[in-house]
C-alpha cells in the first residue's frame, strides 16, 4: 500500500513542484529576452509588455497582487475573471503541493530500508520520465490541442477566450505557453534525474555495507 501511494505520490509531486518553480518573475524575464520572442502587432514595447506580464504573475500569486491588477486599467472584466480563476487553482495546486511532499517523504522513510527506498526514487522516476516524454511529445504534435483542451476541461469552453486585442493575448502570447509548458517539463526531468541519482546512489551504499 505504501509503495503504491508513492509511485502516486511522487509524480503529481514533482510536476507540481516544477510548476511552482515555473511561476517566477525568472521565467518571465528569460522569455522575453528572446531575439525571437513575438513582437506585440499594436506597438507595444517589449519592456512594457515584460512589466505587465510581471504584474499578472503577481495578480496569480497572491491577494496584493490581484488588486493591483484590477486597478491597473489594463484589463478588461473577463480578463480579470480570469486570472481570478487561474489564481484559484494555483492557490489549491500549491497547497496540495505544500501537504502532499510531507506526506511523500515520511511515506519514503517509512520503507524503512536503504535499498527500498532506492529502488522506489528509481522506479518512480521511470513513471515520470513516461509522463513528460508523452507531455512532450504532444506538446509539439499539436500544441493547440493541448492547450485549448487543457483550458476547457478546468475553466470551461468560454471564459479564458479572448480578442486579440486584449493585453491578456498581447503580453501572454501562445508561445509564451508553449515555451512555459516544456520549461516546466524540463524542470521535471531534472529534479527527477537528481532523486534518481540519489536513488542509484543510495543502492550503492546499501551494496557497499554488504
Amino acid at each position: 500500500m505504501r509503495k503504491t501511494l508513492i509511485l502516486v505520490l511522487f509524480p503529481v509531486v514533482i510536476v507540481l513542484l516544477s510548476v511552482r518553480l515555473a511561476f517566477t518573475e525568472f521565467f518571465v524575464e528569460w522569455e522575453y529576452s528572446k531575439d525571437d520572442f513575438p513582437k506585440d502587432r499594436w506597438g507595444l514595447s517589449n519592456e512594457l509588455r515584460l512589466q505587465i506580464a510581471k504584474l499578472g504573475l503577481r495578480a496569480v500569486l497572491s491577494d496584493s497582487g490581484m488588486k493591483e491588477f484590477k486597478a491597473s486599467g489594463l484589463f478588461g472584466n473577463r480578463e480579470i475573471k480570469h486570472m481570478q480563476d487561474v489564481k484559484k487553482l494555483l492557490s489549491f495546486l500549491f497547497s496540495l503541493l505544500y501537504a502532499l511532499t510531507p506526506v511523500m517523504l515520511i511515506l519514503l522513510l517509512s520503507l524503512r530500508s536503504v535499498r527500498r527506498i532506492g529502488w522506489m526514487l528509481l522506479l518512480s522516476s521511470l513513471i515520470v520520465y513516461g509522463i513528460g516524454i508523452f507531455f512532450i511529445l504532444l506538446s509539439f504534435v499539436d500544441y493547440d490541442w493541448l492547450f485549448t483542451t487543457f483550458h476547457n476541461y478546468v475553466f470551461g469552453p468560454y471564459s479564458w477566450r479572448f480578442r486579440d486585442t486584449d493585453m491578456l493575448l498581447r503580453v501572454y502570447p501562445m508561445r509564451f505557453w508553449f515555451d512555459a509548458t516544456i520549461f516546466t517539463l524540463v524542470l521535471t526531468f531534472v529534479i527527477t534525474g537528481i532523486l534518481q541519482i540519489v536513488g542509484f546512489l543510495l543502492l550503492i551504499i546499501n551494496r557497499s555495507r554488504r
